[in-house]
């Protein structure tokens, strides 16, 4: 292939990929399938055309620490295979990392302003119409397709399912409240709406984890945008309605849930795993295994293994099902796989990807705050699920991080 052909391809790859973004974007919400070969036909455009390793070059160069991180901590769950008891599984969960090979893809795809515009717009416009399905699921109106565990008119979290759902809604909302917050126009109220009826939907529906993430990055959005621009009262006020607001929903759709949570924790503290959640017996298992094997902990694919050892040492654990696939926990996950090592860089791989976003001004630039919002939202997530390996978190925490790392040391912000 001649010099000339070679930049020819590269131009048609830098021409089509961001099209197979933007539809991919507004497709996610409603079909892994679809999205995952829109995807994956992306990756192999970009791998071949050479946009892909310009985005990895890029991306070791606007974020060099980060980069580090992001290399070791797969690299480790890559060499935790020479340690697992069950090397099928380990590579069934290193399979499924495929997501956050999208950063190098999106970063360089995404280079210029109008092409991130877009995507947002796209992306935007998938999770909005995804919204509507679910206030049409709560009203009684059945999905066009069968509806993920989970996912029903009393749990109105439509095709992502409430794993996920107050993640994915938590971030976007967060991010519609300083769009709107930088317009003067009547979309600003469009987008305020729009949060507003996204954050209650995740209250609506009974992902726990879900509360949390959409209280914690409403709060660190109202810190970024008042706490420099506003005396400590009114800023006090706003967090006083935000708190009555959500402590008002709480009592309501999701007070169920939350009093399950209570009576969970209630019947550990006294030892009773049998009529607690089933996390509870996963997290004790977790932790249990990691003692078994402290230094080097037990391998990537291992903890099923010896998650059903300590079953058998302590039959009043309940699992909920007899092979657990991960604790519910990515922390304790990282610790019982990799020991003090995997949830150091686990730990670090996340405090990276947060400063990335936080050092900027985000009442002027709305970018970076898809970084920092991701990452508060994965960081808290973590706590009662997998976050980095869940399907529709990992892809869209990539997606959102990489067209923020996209928009960093730009000279063509202006174009």
């Amino acid at each position: 292939m001649t010099p000339t052909d070679s930049q020819t391809w590269r131009d048609k790859g830098d021409t089509l990929l961001p099209y197979l973004l933007c539809t991919t974007a507004v497709l996610l919400p409603f079909s892994i399938a679809a999205s995952n070969v829109l995807l994956g036909l992306s990756l192999a455009i970009a791998i071949i055309t050479g946009c892909w390793w310009r985005g990895l070059k890029s991306l070791f160069h606007k974020a060099k620490s980060f980069s580090f991180v992001w290399l070791a901590y797969f690299s480790l769950m890559l060499i935790g295979l020479l340690w697992s008891p069950d090397i099928d599984r380990g590579a069934v969960i290193i399979s499924k990392q495929w997501s956050w090979l999208l950063l190098p893809l999106v970063m360089i795809t995404l280079d210029s302003k109008l092409w991130r515009d877009r995507f947002l717009l796209f992306l935007s416009i998938g999770l909005g119409l995804h919204l509507l399905l679910c206030l049409a699921q709560s009203f009684g109106v059945p999905l066009p397709v069968q509806a993920p565990a989970g996912s029903s008119s009393d749990d109105p979290t439509g095709l992502i399912g409430r794993i996920g759902f107050g993640l994915l809604y938590g971030i976007w909302s967060a991010w519609l409240i300083q769009w709107g917050w930088q317009r003067e126009d009547n979309w600003r109220y469009f987008a305020w709406i729009t949060a507003a009826v996204a954050f209650a939907m995740i209250f609506m529906a009974q992902g726990r984890s879900g509360y949390l993430v959409a209280f914690t990055v409403l709060i660190l959005m109202a810190w970024k945008l008042w706490l420099d621009r506003l005396r400590w009262q009114p800023l006090l006020a706003a967090t006083t309605v935000i708190i009555v607001i959500i402590t008002v929903i709480a009592l309501g759709p999701a007070k169920e849930r939350l009093q399950w949570t209570a009576e969970s924790i209630n019947a550990v503290y006294h030892g009773d795993f049998q009529n607690a959640e089933a996390r509870w017996s996963l997290w004790y298992a977790a932790w249990r295994g990691w003692q078994e094997s402290p230094i080097l902990g037990v391998g990537t694919g291992g903890f099923p293994t010896v998650a059903q050892q300590i079953a058998d040492s302590k039959p009043d654990l309940f699992f909920g099902g007899s092979s657990p696939a991960h604790p519910h926990q990515m922390y304790l996950l990282d610790l019982v796989r990799w020991g003090p090592v995997g949830l150091l860089l686990l730990i670090m791989f996340l405090w990276q990807w947060f400063r990335l976003g936080i050092r900027t001004d985000w009442s002027r630039e709305n970018y970076s705050s898809l970084i920092a919002l991701s990452a508060v939202g994965m960081a808290v997530h973590g706590i009662s699920a997998p976050s980095l390996e869940e399907y529709y978190s990992s892809v869209y925490a990539a997606l959102f991080l990489a067209t923020g790392l996209a928009a960093m040391n730009k000279d063509n912000e202006n174009e």
